[in-house]
């Protein structure tokens, strides 16, 4: 929040089990952070000019700024570029900060409708993006109608969703795993 053009962070919305909760899904090294700012002078995130960027990200989810987090857009806004792992002189790779947010965001179904999508497709087709109509451009274009990946191989593709059953998804999936 703002109060006379500073940034204000309310401490009173600190949740301690939201930080444990956050290790619990993968930010393992999330409490060894020192906030040097070397993954935000790298994040493309801070160059597009996003109120939250790596850093401030990984302070905020230090502080257990749940409600914050988990309203903000921020976080579904990272490319996944891992700049910000290269460079993090704790190693307490600030992208895994991040995946732990939207694992905690699904949770409590608090992202993207898009993303529930992409979890959809990646899990029945083994692609998160899946456009429609591809197998008459791809016809035209002179290839197979199906690309030579999961969606080609059925068997496969049936042993990657049994992979995806044992993880983290079987748990917070907004749609059945069937």
């Amino acid at each position: 929040m703002e109060e006379g053009g500073v940034n204000v962070i309310d401490l009173t919305q600190a949740d301690e089990s939201f930080v444990k909760e956050l290790i619990g899904l993968g930010a393992d090294e999330l409490r060894e952070c020192i906030q040097c700012g070397k993954c935000g002078a790298t994040c493309p995130m801070a160059l597009a000019g996003l109120e939250f960027f790596i850093k401030r990200i990984v302070h905020a989810a230090n502080l257990g700024l749940r409600d914050i987090l988990l309203e903000d857009s921020s976080i579904w806004a990272c490319q996944s570029c891992n700049r910000c792992v290269e460079i993090c002189p704790m190693d307490i790779k600030p992208y895994e900060v991040i995946q732990a947010l939207r694992r905690a965001a699904i949770k409590v179904e608090s992202c993207p409708a898009n993303t529930y999508e992409g979890l959809r497709n990646l899990y029945k087709f083994g692609h998160a993006v899946f456009p429609k109509g591809f197998e008459e451009r791809r016809k035209k274009a002179g290839l197979p109608e199906k690309p030579p990946t999961a969606l080609s191989f059925d068997e496969l593709r049936k042993k990657y969703q049994e992979v995806l059953k044992q993880t983290i998804l079987e748990e917070i999936a907004p749609f059945p795993l069937d």
